[in-house]
């Protein structure tokens, strides 16, 4: 039997007693440590299935990437050069390539593909970049397993950092620090979770979204448009909830994934605030590096330029992750433009004198909310489906 992660309220409340031995363990004075490792397997095996082909894939995923890892750990301080490095990389990622271009193959093998290998592709990329960078000096083979498929954070994030993660693993704090700060703060974003989701998502899905008609006209997209915005937002969101209320019985503090995005002022600050994870990760690995490196050989002359085609080529890269679909691609480069008009605006002189206007702050939340809701209405396909 298969289980969606939190994807009923069944599944939620059965993953949720199965957190109560770590509470007892921590009130007894014990680590919480193992335990999180020992309920990592049968929790996998609940949500890949055991004889499955899903658990099949998962397997053999892991066992290559970790002799990737492992392989790259042992062989980058004696093997110079950046093209080991590359080659490792580019390897990691042929896994995820290969499950999103499947869509596009007949069955079986557009079946490719398991629960939360996005999630873990993350991981594993991250620790291959700190292992070239020099910020990891060693690798504990239990503590690097259960960072790379820890199940709260699985299908849907969010996406944790190697370090704090093991600062966390490693941290056993006291029994008043552990009720206040992990058990019934998690306590609470579980509850939190489920109004999400299978309150206001729920809604928002079946008395509206489902009852537009299927012919699409102006007013049913812009109604959908709204609709979508809001359901992405409260499910996802109920999602992030559960994961990290989880987490956080664990005794791991995973990272927050939203922020009141729909209360940002504009677009550069919509993505400090939406799926601030996903776009963090991003940002440090893929952004930075782009302005940096570029700026080094000289391909742009000054960092405004790099800064802004680095904004158009990570999200162009973000929106291909999602899937290999026109959709998808429209949607990248859309928030990637978005991002750059963002930019130009901020250093105008136009801006400056806004923002000191009484109704900046309404309004600048209101044009702002607007240019989401678009992009949600690209991300969605919804124009794109007849």
């Amino acid at each position: 039997m298969v289980f969606s992660q939190y994807g009923s309220i069944f599944s939620v409340i059965l993953f949720t007693v199965f957190l109560f031995p770590a509470v007892a363990l921590n009130l007894c004075g014990k680590r919480i440590k193992y335990y999180g490792m020992l309920l990592n397997i049968p929790m996998l095996i609940l949500l890949l299935g055991f004889h499955s082909i899903q658990m099949l894939q998962f397997v053999v995923f892991i066992v290559c990437e970790f002799i990737l890892i492992y392989g790259y750990f042992f062989l980058h301080n004696r093997i110079r050069g950046n093209g080991f490095y590359f080659f490792v990389l580019a390897a990691s990622m042929i896994p995820i390539i290969a499950i999103k271009l499947c869509v596009y193959t007949p069955y079986p093998f557009n079946m490719l593909g398991f629960v939360g290998v996005s999630y873990i592709s993350f991981r594993i990329w991250q620790l291959i970049i700190e292992i070239h960078d020099g910020h990891i000096e060693k690798l504990n083979f239990l503590d690097t397993f259960y960072f790379v498929t820890f199940f709260p954070t699985l299908s849907s994030g969010p996406i944790d950092r190697y370090h704090r993660f093991l600062a966390d693993l490693d941290k056993s704090p006291a029994k008043s620090e552990y009720l206040e700060d992990c058990l019934l703060n998690g306590l609470g974003r579980i509850v939190k979770g489920m109004v999400y989701k299978f309150g206001f998502a729920f809604i928002i899905n079946e008395y509206i979204m489902l009852r537009l008609p299927e012919e699409h006209t102006v007013w049913s997209t812009i109604i959908y448009m709204y609709a979508y915005t809001l359901y992405l937002f409260f499910d996802f969101a109920g999602y992030s909830h559960f994961a990290v209320g989880t987490s956080y019985i664990l005794g791991i503090k995973a990272p927050e994934n939203f922020d009141k995005p729909f209360l940002a002022h504009n677009m550069k600050e919509f993505w400090d605030r939406w799926h601030m994870s996903l776009s963090q990760w991003f940002g440090d690995y893929i952004y930075k590096r782009f302005v940096l490196n570029t700026l080094r050989k000289g391909i742009f002359k000054n960092r405004k330029t790099a800064s802004r085609c680095g904004n158009m080529v990570t999200m162009l890269v973000m929106g291909i992750w999602h899937g290999p679909y026109l959709y998808y691609i429209l949607y990248g480069l859309y928030e990637g433009a978005a991002l750059v008009v963002t930019d130009i605006y901020l250093k105008s002189k136009t801006f400056r004198t806004f923002k000191k206007k009484k109704y900046y702050d309404i309004l600048s939340r209101v044009v702002c909310f607007h240019v989401i809701a678009f992009g949600m209405l690209l991300f969605s396909g919804y124009m794109f489906s007849f």
